[in-house]
């Protein structure tokens, strides 16, 4: 028996037998060619395959599709491409190695960086390449079969792995690295996967046919366990079975608290695809359209009837329930569109979101337009925008906004006048001014990813710092707080969508600061909603208030873990 305890990525306790794989390099063959043209042959037939292979209709979700076409983008990268000619041409060597050597020679300019955003990039490098080599080879691309219901066991996963497995055999998957943030982990999620990384040599120990207990909710897992552990986990996974069900029979009632304190509970969607999981689950709307995922689709990007068809269509099939918040395009940081340039040292703090669209302002107000239309569809359409530093920002932003508007009448185009505008709150100078920048919205939303690492200055990617990020670090809070309280005194709306607002242990504090509505994941809205349903806000307040007052996160924790232990605890 071997037990480890890794990082949670996906919920879901399983028991299956494994399915293993271990990946030994590329094997590729370092010979010297003695024909540069016969080989210029060879890659060009080869790259012609390997875009094939990424056809992005092949996909089963927007997530999917997004990352089909980022391995696009990344095999057209002309730097990429002009270093794997120069490999053949002037150093002779055979097509499979150029491309091993120009892939590992970016990659390993990544990996220097440090952990965390840069290895996820580099991993994602060479899954491109590895996507070139096999190509080369004339090898499938489905090299590896599940061929039963497995947990897949890996030493690492690659996304085009991934998305070439059968999903329907694939219970759950535990893999040696990776972190929270990673393409894998999206993709897990997005598919509903149980996973469990960062089991350190885990892959080393099991065997095709080991059985495998894994928990995704608490980031366990164990090869070959004993009986009573097997028991344990045999429970764990009727226990959950009955609480998705008792849950599920509470999809219709409110969330609102046993004082009467009401909160809207909203989706997070990167497509179509999300809306019928944010209405099964008893979404009151859509309180965050990650735009830039269809945008990653060249399909979309150049045809603006289609992205016209999903925004209206999310609109019509959400009527009735609640809203749709369409937050501009966040293009940039790792969401790179093709021909972009991926060459800044720090993409996260760099040209991205409202700076690189007030840059490429046709494809922006391509965007507004079909956003604008779709306000006239059903007048519930909401839009903000995203990574505003300040006023003066979104003033600029706002301006362009009443341009595009402008243009709209002039050409008989209907849109709701009355649309909700809004922002995100993800920079500290954005919710330190929050005071200001709500004297020019109708609402707030936070977005709690980007504002603790940027309030801590910590890479939550980066597994050598993970324990800086913490969402309960006392300057966090207050700058939530601060936020909240800003948007009251004018009378504005505030929400909030990043990862904390579906963490049901958060949500004393959240009811206690008086949200208005909270976005998250489908899967977590049915617990978030249970949860609010017991708790008291005036005993939320003053705890909240308490809260503020401590010194640490670890005070603070402690002092959730008390609370929660007296109200609120399903």
């Amino acid at each position: 028996m071997v037990q480890r305890e890794g990082i949670g990525i996906s919920p879901g306790a399983v028991i299956a037998e494994a399915a293993v794989l271990r990946h030994s390099g590329t094997g590729v063959e370092h010979t010297v060619a003695d024909d540069s043209g016969n080989e210029l042959s060879v890659f060009s037939a080869a790259y012609d395959s390997a875009l094939s292979s990424l056809d992005t209709s092949l996909a089963s979700s927007d997530d999917e599709k997004a990352m089909l076409m980022m391995l696009q983008t990344m095999l057209s990268d002309p730097d990429y491409l002009n270093q794997i000619d120069e490999n053949i041409r002037e150093r002779k060597y055979n097509a499979a190695w150029a491309v091993e050597a120009a892939t590992e020679k970016y990659a390993s300019m990544l990996d220097k960086l440090g952990d965390g955003y840069f290895s996820e990039r580099a991993s994602d490098i060479r899954d491109a390449g590895y996507i070139l080599i096999d190509a080369i080879r004339g090898e499938a691309l489905s090299a590896f079969h599940l061929t039963k219901p497995s947990i897949l066991v890996a030493d690492y996963l690659l996304p085009s792995e991934f998305l070439r497995l059968d999903r329907s055999y694939l219970k759950g998957l535990c893999l040696d690295g990776g972190g929270k943030t990673s393409h894998i982990a999206i993709l897990s999620r997005s598919a509903d996967i149980p996973a469990v990384f960062a089991l350190g040599d885990f892959s080393i120990h099991a065997s095709n046919g080991s059985i495998i207990a894994m928990d995704g909710k608490y980031g366990t897992a164990v090869i070959d366990p004993q009986r009573r552990i097997l028991s344990e986990y045999r429970l764990r996974c009727d226990a959950a079975a009955k609480a998705d069900a008792e849950l599920q029979k509470e999809a219709g009632l409110p969330a609102e608290t046993t004082d009467g304190f009401r909160i809207r509970l909203m989706c997070n969607i990167e497509g179509l695809d999300g809306v019928d999981g944010a209405i099964s689950s008893g979404a009151e709307g859509i309180g965050l359209f990650r735009t830039e995922f269809l945008a990653l689709q060249k399909a979309y990007l150049e045809d603006e009837g289609k992205m016209d068809h999903v925004y209206q269509e999310a609109v019509e099939r959400m009527s009735g329930y609640g809203p749709v918040t369409f937050r501009t395009y966040d293009i940039g940081g790792d969401k790179v569109l093709d021909g972009m340039g991926i060459n800044e040292e720090n993409p996260i703090l760099g040209w991205r979101a409202v700076r690189f669209c007030m840059e490429n302002k046709e494809l922006f107000r391509s965007q507004l337009v079909s956003i604008l239309k779709a306000s006239a569809v059903c007048r519930s359409v909401r839009i903000m925008f995203p990574m505003i530093s300040g006023s003066e920002e979104l003033c600029e932003v706002l301006s362009f906004l009443e341009e595009v508007k402008s243009e709209c009448r002039a050409k008989g185009i209907p849109f709701d006048e009355n649309m909700e505008i809004g922002t995100m709150i993800e920079v500290p100078s954005a919710a330190i001014t929050a005071d200001v920048l709500a004297d020019h919205v109708d609402f707030m939303s936070i977005g709690t990813n980007d504002l603790i690492q940027y309030t801590i200055a910590v890479d939550r990617g980066n597994e050598k710092i993970s324990y800086l990020y913490q969402p309960l670090h006392p300057a966090v809070l207050r700058l939530i707080k601060y936020v909240v309280d800003s948007a009251k005194k004018k009378g504005k709306k505030v929400s909030m969508c990043g990862e904390m607002a579906g963490e049901a242990e958060y949500l004393p504090i959240l009811v206690g600061m008086g949200f208005d509505e909270l976005s998250m994941s489908a899967h977590s809205i049915l617990e978030a909603k249970r949860r609010i349903r017991l708790l008291d806000k005036g005993s939320c307040t003053q705890f909240v208030n308490h809260v503020l007052s401590l010194p640490d996160a670890v005070s603070i924790e402690a002092a959730l873990k008390e609370f929660s232990e007296q109200y609120g605890k399903a």
